[in-house]
């Protein structure tokens, strides 16, 4: 899906924070402020940018902890076992309940998950990792154990979560209490209000553009240069 942004300044910097964060082996990153302040679009982009898989959970009325544990275990199949680079973005809203997060706080702390997986499905996933640790360790013992201990090496760097949250959710405090790997584990960026000359930026951007699916042209607003400034700077505060 295709959609429209506008990377000012102090949205570029963000950007950047993000990318330098999810390049990093067994980085993630923690975007807190308050709802439209561009988190997401933003750890989207820094995704892309990056080459990463990005993925979101898709919440519905029957997504529950089994779903959740079937997307996951897809994660760890594209991160641990095959080696790709993942983004997976998490927001306030798709927290059905805290249980969730309970499960992202031990993947930061120890890349495992309680009941995950059973024992074959453990053991057929070290088998596809061993022919990349023999490369990576020759002559290194061949033992399950080893090649479960790479394959959960492989899925904490290449796994790089990237919440989603809001400072004003009443659970925010109460969470980084209950769930220590899930805050101290990543880097916290702070989305403070943006500046009033992004936010003329962004208006400007939109009202002085072509739309066609709004039947909207940069002529639409017929004024001189100096009103349609006033019309933007009255845009961008309101």
């Amino acid at each position: 899906m295709l959609f429209r942004s506008v990377v000012f300044d102090d949205a570029l910097r963000h950007l950047m924070k993000i990318n330098r964060t999810i390049q990093q082996k067994r980085g993630s990153a923690m975007l807190v402020g308050v709802g439209g302040s561009g988190k997401q679009s933003l750890a989207r982009l820094a995704g892309f940018t990056s080459k990463h898989t990005v993925f979101q959970i898709t919440i519905t009325k029957n997504y529950n902890d089994n779903a959740l544990f079937e997307d996951i275990r897809n994660l760890y199949v594209g991160a641990g076992q095959k080696g790709n680079q993942v983004t997976f973005l998490l927001t306030d809203a798709e927290v059905k309940h805290e249980g969730f997060l309970e499960y992202m706080n031990s993947i930061l702390a120890t890349g495992e998950i309680a009941g995950l997986f059973q024992k074959d499905e453990r053991d057929g996933m070290c088998g596809e990792v061993r022919n990349d640790y023999v490369k990576d360790f020759p002559g290194a013992d061949e033992s399950l154990v080893n090649l479960y201990a790479y394959f959960l090496d492989r899925l904490k760097d290449n796994l790089h979560m990237v919440f989603c949250f809001s400072p004003v959710n009443a659970k925010f405090p109460i969470r980084a209490q209950k769930f220590p790997a899930v805050f101290s584990n990543v880097n916290i960026n702070w989305f403070l209000p943006w500046p009033e000359e992004a936010l003329i930026a962004v208006s400007s951007t939109f009202l002085d553009a072509d739309d066609p699916k709004k039947n909207w042209t940069a002529k639409t607003i017929d004024a001189t240069p100096e009103k349609k400034q006033k019309l933007f700077e009255l845009m961008a505060c309101s």
